[in-house]
């Protein structure tokens, strides 16, 4: 009866489909397997309409009553259906239908499903480094149609590697990525995602990339490859091949040395075990397999200490051009050049390899020395640095310099053993001859004597005899570069010379500093007068003198005479000079701000104006005046100080100024000092006094005390004499009536 109602309304319910109003429209999006309501609402709906539900013209559900699945399908709140645990296949049309009004409502259900776990597929037999690796990531089902992410080491691949197709069955992505050394044994993952899903489905897939061999050189702990090695000479060396590839090298690392194989070597390491200069060089190691071959090289720099070789040298003609070139073999290159001559440092550059000398002289004749340094560096760190030298001998020829001590010697007829003296400096060693008067070839003989060693030549007079023996001595040296000579006269004793070449060495506001040359001294001991216009002579036997306390601006004739035992020179030496300006005026000279002197300690204490006194840039001094005669100037270096005072009349009047030293004319202001007298109490006399004071009353009061205390017991001895003769009389004592009455009572007790 049940199913025949439900045909009956079903029919019923097509007839009325055609003739109902469509009052509303709505889309209900779900996921799968989740349940969903479908909501049936008019705005007059009374409590006694019947309700239709119907998905693509299939009827659902009549008021309450479940026309469908009843496990998946339920009324709830009366009008409203529910589908439990939706799938793909609920997705349609659903129309709820009122009879009784004849409205309707359509709602649109959309299920989202889930696609199904992705798998990868690669497309290549294998995958080969720098070659195109195509990968397909498929997956069945899922509405929408899924999207794609493909990811390499969980780092994003660019979108431009990758495409994606998908239809109703299944979707899926191809992936075109060039392959690389650094993806081997890498994680490829392709995430897959819709709305349907709550995280996205990922798998992942292990790629097996084949590459020819990655070779690295090592040495200790540090990779070398493609960059210089160094090394020092005589060391130790091993070089590791590390060979990294896939599949596995095909046989053992073969080793070149400067592209030339190295035949004896098949193993991975390379050892050098004394290392040597001609191991210099680039070594590279060759490893190969299926895929191909690859190399690696490093430069083996060995470092060695400087071998050096100095050309030049040896014997040169002065005027020459002289060239020291000091020619180096070394590796690292040279720090620094150092020359020295004869041990000592010469000034030149650190970087000067070669020493020229455009025109040599005897000066620069002995041993050059070139020594170098370089650093050699040690693969941990350190360095140690390599010195060497050598050296070659400089000998410069040339023409021989002739020189006397005396150009002119004074003596007397009849003096013996005349002695002259000349010096030849030569190389070679030259031939010396002497002449007299520039004619005769003087030999040894009874008149004279030639003793000569290397630089020295003495010719000795036996005796004067004559006044032709006094003339010209010339003393001559020849070698194969030249001929010098110098003369030597010979005369009488006679007057000196005049001075020449008169000069000041050095002049101020004061003082004039001069200097002179003498003349011959005419065969005596000479002394010179020194004139200041005529006025004031002075004497001495320097050829220097100086003119002190003389005033500024002003013009001095100075003279030079020469004397010795025979008188004195015919001409004398001459020189007008002006002394200069003072360098500050007297007004400007420091105020002297305060200034006493105590009379028990003979000290004057000063004080000057700070300021001025460190603006004055001469030696100042003060000079001190007793009753306006000048005493001393004594130099000062202070503001202020004490100054001690020798002189023991100090009850005059003193005064004091400031002056220039060594100019005690040009003085400040003078001013008085202000002498302190000594009042002060002295307190071990007043101490000394006192006790001798003390000591004299003590004294005095003692024999006070004494005389009054003899007088009290002789008093008292009396008047015991004069009782006691009362008392006992004798037969001869005339007894007197009257009583003995004392003359005072002040000795009675």
């Amino acid at each position: 009866m049940y199913q025949v109602t439900i045909f009956v309304l079903c029919f019923i319910a097509i007839e009325w489909i055609q003739a109902s109003k469509i009052v509303d429209t709505k889309t209900i999006t779900e996921k799968q397997d989740h349940d969903v309501v479908l909501v049936c609402r008019f705005e007059q709906l009374n409590k006694g309409d019947r309700v239709m539900w119907s998905k693509d013209s299939v009827i659902l559900s009549v008021n309450d009553e479940i026309a469908g699945d009843r496990k998946r399908y339920e009324i709830i709140d009366k009008y409203n259906l529910m589908i439990k645990t939706v799938a793909e296949q609920d997705s349609g049309k659903y129309l709820c239908q009122n009879f009784d009004q004849r409205v309707s409502m359509n709602i649109i259900l959309t299920i989202l499903t889930r696609p199904s776990k992705p798998d990868i597929q690669q497309a290549n037999k294998s995958l080969i480094e720098n070659h195109s690796g195509k990968f397909l990531c498929i997956t069945q089902g899922g509405y929408p149609p899924p999207t794609f992410t493909w990811l390499i080491n969980q780092i994003k691949i660019n979108e431009s590697f990758y495409n994606v197709r998908s239809d109703t069955r299944q979707s899926y992505s191809e992936l075109n990525l060039p392959m690389e050394k650094r993806f081997h044994n890498g994680l490829l993952t392709c995430h897959v995602e819709n709305q349907a899903l709550d995280t996205p489905l990922i798998t992942t897939y292990t790629l097996n990339i084949e590459y020819k061999p990655e070779v690295r050189l090592r040495h200790g702990q540090k990779i070398v490859s493609n960059s210089n090695l160094l090394v020092v000479e005589d060391d130790r060396m091993t070089l590791q091949c590390e060979a990294e590839s896939n599949p596995p090298i095909l046989k053992p690392v073969a080793w070149l040395k400067n592209n030339i194989s190295l035949s004896d070597m098949n193993s991975s390491s390379l050892i050098l075990s004394n290392i040597k200069r001609n191991d210099d060089g680039v070594y590279t190691c060759l490893a190969s397999n299926a895929i191909g071959h690859s190399q690696s090289s490093v430069h083996i720099r060995v470092q060695y200490s400087p071998m050096i070789h100095l050309d030049g040298g040896g014997s040169i003609n002065e005027n020459e051009k002289l060239t020291l070139t000091c020619r180096v073999d070394a590796y690292p290159s040279i720090d620094y050049y150092q020359w020295y001559k004869n041990h000592q440092k010469l000034n030149t550059s650190s970087l000067t390899s070669s020493i020229v000398i455009e025109k040599v002289s005897k000066e620069d004749s002995g041993i050059y020395i070139c020594m170098v340094k370089n650093t050699l560096n040690y693969f941990n760190g350190s360095s140690i640095e390599k010195y060497n030298k050598t050296q070659t001998k400089v000998t410069v020829n040339y023409a021989p310099k002739v020189r006397t001590f005396d150009s002119i010697v004074a003596v007397d007829l009849l003096t013996t053993n005349v002695k002259f003296q000349c010096e030849i400096d030569s190389y070679p060693e030259s031939i010396v001859t002497w002449r007299f008067n520039n004619n005769n070839v003087i030999f040894n003989s009874n008149k004279y004597s030639i003793v000569q060693n290397k630089s020295l030549s003495y010719l000795t007079i036996q005796q004067i005899q004559s006044n032709t023996d006094y003339g010209l001595y010339s003393c001559n040296a020849t070698n194969n570069l030249g001929y010098n000579s110098t003369t030597i006269q010979l005369r009488s004793k006679a007057i000196p010379e005049s001075p020449t070449d008169l000069n000041v060495t050095n002049i101020d506001y004061s003082a004039i500093s001069l200097k002179w040359k003498p003349g011959f001294d005419g065969g005596w001991p000479q002394s010179f007068w020194i004139s200041l216009d005529n006025s004031i002579w002075k004497e001495t036997n320097q050829t220097f003198y100086t003119f002190t306390n003389l005033q500024h601006l002003e013009y001095y004739n100075i003279t030079v005479r020469a004397y010795n035992e025979l008188g004195q020179s015919s001409t004398v030496a001459f020189l007008r000079v002006q002394t200069k300006d003072v360098p500050v005026r007297k007004e400007d000279l420091p105020n002297i701000e305060h200034s006493s002197l105590e009379l028990s300690e003979k000290l004057i204490n000063y004080r000057l104006n700070d300021s001025s006194f460190m603006s004055i840039k001469v030696p100042l001094c003060i000079r001190i005046e007793i009753d306006n005669e000048t005493n001393i100037c004594e130099r000062i270096v202070t503001s202020s100080g004490v100054l001690r005072f020798n002189e023991n009349n100090l009850n005059n009047n003193i005064n004091l100024s400031i002056c220039i030293s060594q100019y005690e004319n040009y003085c400040g202001e003078s001013i008085p000092v202000q002498i302190k007298r000594d009042t002060s109490f002295n307190w071990v006399f007043l101490v000394l006094s006192s006790i001798i004071t003390v000591a004299l009353l003590i004294l005095c009061g003692l024999g006070i005390f004494c005389f009054l205390t003899n007088r009290k017991q002789q008093r008292n001895t009396n008047l015991s004499r004069v009782i006691a003769s009362d008392k006992a009389p004798s037969q001869n004592q005339v007894i007197s009536t009257k009583p003995v009455i004392p003359t005072t009572n002040r000795y009675i007790d």
